[in-house]
């Protein structure tokens, strides 16, 4: 049986797309490699750009109706406030930011997937590739071949779909590493309905509203490498003494609340790559299989969610007539490279500002953001960087 698309990957990038091209009318299978839908909150954070994206097709409301509105982001510095920027003032149908946890993303997208009628192939992991005159075949470690028009590599920033192309993923690893817990707090110092990026010589400290009541997510960067894996808070306490040493790092850098729960923890690194040419055109590359970026500013996944939907705007136009309009398909991949280039060169001089360590190199950023929080275009500029779109001005 020759299906029109294999999406790899059932994250939420893999999924929007499955789920936009078979309501255009396409034949799709989606492949993932887990059992079901993740548990964790992982990504949470979905900007203006991003939901005026998905409104068409109605994803937007139901993922609003599942999460909460920010719009208001602080930035701090050494313990003193630099001021902060709303993005209610956006020209959008959503001025804010949305925060839902992935689990309840990928919940929405399984099931609006079922009711567009995509094959789910779950505990599935593709073991090889190969071109056939009508497109690729897929096999799986069940040793099920899978035949398609096309594939869509959906299956993260370790792709098996992309190193089976051959693809090139070039780039850089960031220094130092970063920590990441979910906390459910009381008595916090800052207003926990808003998102503080606190500036300290330790590190940067950003701590962010979560989508229920009295939880936030606190993210650290610290310098040297990072702890083993992310996942459980028991993994964590045997690596860093438990929720006290937590605190005591947030203590340092300005933020105290009192932690009444961690639900999840771990230590990571962080990375800027890009992928390069694909060698076999009919395998398409989104989310993080095609880029990766630093999370200041909680890009990665909006980017990557872009990707899908113009993707579904595309594929089935170049599929038809036989899948004669390549064109389309080579014209879809330079706009999103594009955005890629952008997002990254955004994010990345945003960490290189953030993480700087000299109380020189510091005095100058905290003396440059004062100026610009200082003015409305200042302030707009930023709300503007935050919601997805280019900005030439903090380009």
């Amino acid at each position: 049986m020759l299906t029109d698309v294999v999406v790899v990957g059932g994250g939420p990038v893999g999924l929007t797309a499955a789920v936009l091209l078979a309501r255009a009318g396409l034949d799709v299978a989606v492949v993932d490699r887990r059992a079901g839908p993740v548990t964790q909150s992982r990504a949470t954070d979905l900007h203006s750009r991003t939901l005026e994206a998905l409104a068409p097709s109605g994803l937007a409301g139901t993922l609003c109706s599942v999460g909460r509105t920010v719009d208001r982001v602080e930035m701090w510095s050494r313990g003193r406030w630099l001021g902060g920027f709303g993005t209610n003032r956006l020209r959008s149908p959503h001025p804010y930011i949305l925060t839902v946890p992935q689990c309840a993303v990928e919940g929405v997208l399984t099931e609006e997937a079922r009711k567009a009628g995509v094959r789910m192939h779950r505990s599935a992991d593709v073991r090889a590739l190969r071109e056939t005159p009508g497109g690729v075949a897929l096999t799986t470690d069940s040793s099920r071949e899978l035949r398609a028009r096309c594939a869509v590599a959906a299956d993260g920033a370790s792709s098996t779909l992309r190193a089976l192309t051959g693809t090139p993923f070039r780039g850089t690893t960031y220094p130092g590493s970063w920590f990441l817990a979910d906390l459910r707090v009381t008595e916090p110092s800052v207003d926990p309905g808003r998102v503080h990026m606190i500036c300290d010589p330790r590190g940067l400290l950003v701590v962010l509203p979560m989508h229920l009541e009295g939880w936030v997510r606190v993210v650290m960067h610290r310098p040297g490498p990072a702890l083993a894996g992310r996942g459980a808070p028991s993994a964590y306490a045997r690596d860093e003494g438990g929720l006290a040493g937590v605190m005591a790092e947030t203590s340092a850098r300005g933020w105290t609340a009192t932690v009444r729960e961690i639900r999840w923890a771990g230590s990571f690194r962080i990375h800027r790559r890009l992928a390069g040419r694909t060698p076999c055109r009919r395998v398409l590359l989104v989310g993080d299989a095609a880029h990766l970026c630093s999370p200041i500013g909680g890009q990665g996944l909006n980017l990557g969610l872009r990707d899908a939907v113009t993707l579904a705007g595309t594929l089935p136009r170049a599929l038809a007539d036989g899948g004669t309009h390549q064109d389309l398909l080579d014209r879809w991949r330079r706009d999103r490279r594009a955005d890629a280039l952008g997002v990254l060169a955004r994010t990345d001089a945003a960490t290189r500002a953030w993480t700087l360590r000299t109380r020189a190199a510091g005095t100058v950023r905290d003396t440059a953001l004062r100026h610009v929080l200082a003015t409305r275009a200042g302030r707009h500029a930023l709300a503007e960087a935050v919601a997805g779109r280019a900005v030439r001005t903090l380009a």
